[in-house]
């Protein structure tokens, strides 16, 4: 039954993504930052879907449980790797063009819609962590719901999507669903929290893009460098 679900979220997970691409580079620039409502489809499935089966009698007898109790009897040992691999897509989103890829905005654009989508992500994910004080699956804390590292991943995930395109985008979607997987295999979250946690992560970077105008009209991006730095790169704005 346990890989019989696991099979399942990862097809619910990648079917649910808006993956398709525009072909010419000057429409997907003005497209990735348009407001469509039809982009709001998936994060609200999955955010709803999330939050109803959280308090779903059916869905915890029927799907959460079952999960928790295969992954405790199978006595798996845990594993740290989905803390790396959750911000594997934003790492990459952020550097993808340095191997070639031919990315949309410039590293200053990205900048700002990551950092926006980062500060839209752990607003939404915070809130309702200590809001709703459900329970982990393991017992541990009140903070199950939703999954903050599977937000992460999928935040990342669709970041690249949107600026690197479809290729991109479905391996980045296939490490997301693989760190919320790991979650389950830790017994850190629910099955439910990893489909709220999915969907404020894809709504996190769609908002970051709609907002990228406006910060572009009140940011002059020539106040804004990278300059190298002792161990790495400096981010300096002066407002």
């Amino acid at each position: 039954m346990g890989k019989r679900l696991i099979l399942v979220l990862l097809a619910a997970f990648t079917a649910l993504v808006p993956l398709k691409a525009q072909e010419a580079d000057s429409v997907l620039v003005c497209g990735s930052e348009a407001f469509r409502a039809q982009q709001l489809i998936a994060p609200a499935l999955l955010i709803g879907g999330g939050f109803a089966a959280t308090y779903s009698p059916w869905f915890q007898d029927n799907v959460n449980i079952p999960v928790r109790d295969y992954v405790v009897s199978r006595d798996f040992t845990p594993t740290k790797v989905d803390l790396v691999t959750c911000a594997l897509p934003s790492a990459a989103y952020l550097g993808l063009d340095w191997i070639g890829a031919d990315a949309r905005h410039s590293g200053k654009e990205r900048i700002a819609a990551f950092t926006t989508a980062l500060a839209l992500q752990q607003g939404m994910v915070q809130a309702l962590k200590y809001t709703t004080s459900v329970m982990r699956p393991d017992g541990s804390t009140a903070n199950s719901f939703p999954s903050s590292h599977t937000s992460m991943a999928f935040m990342g995930a669709e970041l690249i999507r949107i600026e690197y395109g479809f290729w991109w985008g479905l391996g980045a979607y296939a490490l997301a669903t693989g760190t919320a997987l790991m979650r389950l295999y830790n017994n850190r979250h629910w099955v439910s929290d990893l489909f709220g946690g999915a969907g404020i992560g894809i709504l996190s970077a769609q908002a970051a893009y709609w907002l990228l105008p406006l910060e572009r009209r009140l940011l002059k991006w020539d106040t804004i460098c990278i300059v190298p730095g002792e161990g790495g790169l400096a981010l300096s704005i002066v407002f």
